[in-house]
C-alpha cells in the first residue's frame, strides 16, 4: 500500500534524504496510519506526544498481529514514518523546517516537488522533523548555464505526491488551524500554518493537484533588516517612519514574491506600540508585538467577507487598520472608505501592481472614484528584480523599493523616491514634507531635520537584530519609552 508520496530516481538538484521504506514497511505505516485515524475518531488526542505515544503503541499491536519481529532501529523510523503521515505533514516537515527555503510547490501527482532556495544558499537546513536518522536535506552542486543549479532559485526534489487522496488529506491537515478544508465543492483553498507560512492549494477541476507553500522566516524582518539588505536606505526609511508617524494612508504594491507583506510588517514598528491596531486578513501574516492589537479573519464559507469586516471595523475605534491584500473590487473600495471615513489614524495595504500608475489605474478598473483615490496619500512600490553577474553568468534576483510616490490627481503620480537600479535618487521630497508636516503639526524645516535624526539613527544601527530587538529600539527612540510586555 502505498504512502501517497514517493522518492524518485530522476535527476534532482535538492535531494530530502529520508529513508526508502519497503514494500511491506511501508503496508505496515499505512496500516499503523489507519488504526490511529480509527482511534482518534473515537477519543481524539490532545498534544503532540500524545500522538507519538498512541502510534508508537499501534506500531507494536501491528507488529504482534502480522506475528512481525522489528529492532529498535526499525521502531524509531516507522513510528516517526507513522507520525508524519497522521499528525505530521509527511515529507513537507522536512522542507518546512529549512529555514533557506522560501517556496515549495507541488506542481501535480507523480511529478516532482520544486522548492525555492533563498539567498546564496548552497545546502538544506537542520531537517528536523524527518524520519529516522535523518541526515541534513542537501542541495546538489551543479554546474551549467546560468550559474548552474548551485545557489539560489528553483531547485527540482526528488520526492513526488502519487495519490490525490493523500494529496487533500495533506492540504487538509496543512488548514485545520483556520478550519478549512479542500473538497470537490470547495477546490480551493488558502490558509496560513503555525509558524507564518501562506498555503495556497487546488484540485480537480481547478487544477491538478497543486500547492504552493510560502515560507516565512521565523521571525519577521525589522526596519534594520530592510537596511542591512539593501532592500531600503536610511533615508527612505526614515521618510517612511514619519509618514506613518503623520497617520498618512499607504499602499504597499509591487510584483508577487517582492516581499510587500514582509516590509509592511517591519513598517509597522514605527507606530507607537500604545495604540490599538486592527488587522484585517484572509490568511493572517501580519506579525507585530502591540499588545492592543485585534485580528479579524473573514469565513467565505460562512458569508463573512473581507468587505464586509473593513466596514464593521468603522465602529471599533481603531488607531490603525491593516486591509491584508486587496484583490477585488468590494476589498479596493472597502479600503478606501475606511481611508476616507477617517475613522483610523492610518490604513494599510498590500497591492499587486508594476507601477505607482499602474496601482492606481487598476483601482479605478476595480470601480473605485476618482475624487475617493485622493483618500491614499502614499504608494510604495517594492518589486523583484532580475539580476546578471556577467562575470560569473549567473542568474539572481533582488527585492528593491523602486518608486514612492503620491497622487495629485487620480492619473497623475508624482514621485517622491525613485531607484535606478544602482541607488536612491529624492525626486520630489518636498511635496511629502507637507502632507508629513500637516500630520504632525512641525513646520517642513523641523521636518527635514527630524527625518535626518532618524536617518542617522537607522544608519547606526543597521546590523541586523532581532525583531523583538528591534521594535524596543525604536519605539525608545521615537516616542520616549520602550514597549510595555
Amino acid at each position: 500500500m502505498s504512502l501517497g508520496w514517493k522518492l524518485g530516481n530522476w535527476k534532482a538538484e535538492y535531494r530530502v534524504d529520508l529513508p526508502r521504506l519497503s514494500a511491506e514497511e511501508e503496508a505496515l505505516v499505512s496500516s499503523v496510519a489507519e488504526s490511529f485515524r480509527t482511534e482518534t475518531q473515537r477519543k481524539g488526542v490532545s498534544s503532540e506526544d500524545e500522538a507519538r505515544a498512541l502510534l508508537e503503541k499501534l506500531l507494536l499491536e501491528e507488529c504482534d498481529e502480522q506475528g512481525l519481529d522489528i529492532d529498535s532501529e526499525q521502531k524509531g523510523y516507522l513510528s516517526r514514518a507513522a507520525y508524519l503521515q497522521t499528525f505530521g505533514f509527511g515529507f513537507l516537515q522536512e522542507l518546512l523546517a529549512d529555514e533557506k527555503l522560501e517556496e515549495i510547490a507541488v506542481i501535480g501527482l507523480d511529478r516532482p516537488v520544486f522548492v525555492y532556495v533563498r539567498g546564496d544558499a548552497g545546502a538544506g537546513g537542520k531537517g528536523e522533523g524527518g524520519l529516522g536518522k535523518m541526515r541534513s536535506a542537501a542541495v546538489q552542486k551543479k554546474g551549467g548555464k546560468n550559474g548552474g543549479s548551485s545557489g539560489s532559485g528553483w531547485k527540482r526534489t526528488n520526492v513526488a505526491i502519487d495519490s490525490q487522496d493523500y494529496f487533500v488529506s495533506l492540504v487538509n491537515r496543512l488548514g485545520r488551524n483556520l478550519g478549512r478544508r479542500l473538497t470537490a465543492q470547495q477546490p480551493r483553498l488558502n490558509a496560513v500554518l503555525e509558524g507564518g507560512s501562506r498555503v495556497h492549494a487546488s484540485m480537480p477541476p481547478v487544477s491538478g493537484c497543486e500547492l504552493t507553500i510560502r515560507k516565512f522566516t521565523r521571525e519577521p524582518f525589522s526596519p534594520f533588516s530592510l537596511l542591512s539588505r539593501g532592500t531600503y536606505g536610511a533615508r527612505t526609511l526614515s521618510l517612511l517612519s514619519l509618514c506613518i508617524q503623520a497617520d498618512l494612508s499607504l499602499v504597499m504594491a509591487g510584483n508577487t514574491a517582492s516581499g510587500k507583506t514582509s516590509t509592511l510588517n517591519a513598517l509597522l514598528s514605527f507606530v507607537p506600540s500604545s495604540e490599538r491596531m486592527l488587522l484585517i486578513e484572509e490568511t493572517p501574516e501580519i506579525s507585530v508585538p502591540h499588545p492592543h492589537q485585534l485580528r479579524m479573519v473573514p469565513f467565505e464559507e460562512s458569508g463573512i467577507s473581507m468587505v464586509e469586516l473593513v466596514r464593521d471595523s468603522l465602529r471599533m475605534r481603531p488607531d490603525r487598520v491593516v486591509v491584508g491584500e486587496v484583490r477585488g473590487a468590494g476589498e479596493a473600495k472597502a479600503f478606501v472608505e475606511s481611508a476616507l471615513s477617517g475613522q483610523a489614524k492610518g490604513c494599510y495595504t498590500t497591492f499587486h501592481a508594476q507601477s505607482s500608475r499602474d496601482a492606481m489605474l487598476r483601482l479605478r478598473m476595480m470601480g473605485c472614484m476618482e475624487a475617493d483615490l485622493e483618500g491614499i496619500d502614499v504608494f510604495v512600490l517594492q518589486r523583484r528584480v532580475s539580476t546578471y553577474d556577467s562575470g560569473r553568468r549567473k542568474v539572481g534576483e533582488a527585492r528593491k523599493v523602486t518608486e514612492i510616490a503620491v497622487a495629485n490627481k487620480a492619473d497623475v503620480m508624482n514621485p517622491i523616491v525613485v531607484f535606478d537600479g544602482r541607488s536612491f535618487h529624492p525626486k520630489g521630497e518636498n511635496l511629502l514634507y507637507g502632507k508629513v508636516s500637516e500630520g504632525t503639526g512641525m513646520p517642513p524645516r523641523e521636518v527635514k531635520q527630524e527625518m535626518a535624526r532618524r536617518e542617522k539613527f537607522l544608519r547606526s544601527h543597521q546590523e541586523a537584530r532581532g525583531f523583538s530587538e528591534s521594535f524596543a529600539l525604536i519605539q525608545k527612540f521615537m516616542f520616549g519609552s520602550a514597549p510595555d510586555g
